[in-house]
């Protein structure tokens, strides 16, 4: 079930752990199960996914990205922010996102963490 919140953070999920890794196999492998759950607004499976032993690291910050999407596409905003802090503080990365563009880590967290507040300020 895909929220408001849901909607207005899709098109940043982080799909790629750094700019340019075209291939799928070079992505941890729960980036590449989450990202399919993610834009289908299966987001209960993608937190599950997400949650499991990650491959990257738990500071990996596509994961903790997408996690937090997933977490707002469920309507958890307080776990939403957290994951979103937390890519903040994670070592930082280029990444792609769903639309194709490219930036850092830190910027698209702060960009979703406003999405998130924004929309949490419309409800």
């Amino acid at each position: 079930m895909e929220t408001h919140v849901g909607r207005a953070i899709g098109s940043l999920i982080a799909l790629a752990m750094t700019a340019g890794t075209a291939m799928a196999e070079d992505m941890p492998i729960e980036a590449q199960l989450s990202a399919g759950a993610l834009a289908t607004g299966h987001f209960e499976r993608a937190a599950r996914q997400l949650n499991a032993v990650p491959t990257g690291g738990v500071n990996d910050a596509a994961r903790l990205i997408n996690l937090g999407n997933a977490y707002a596409g469920l309507g958890k905003t307080s776990d939403a922010r957290q994951a979103y802090l937390a890519a903040q503080r994670a070592p930082e990365a280029v990444l792609q996102t769903a639309d194709g563009s490219e930036g850092s880590s830190r910027a698209i967290a702060r960009r979703a963490m406003d999405r998130l507040e924004v929309s949490f300020a419309m409800r």
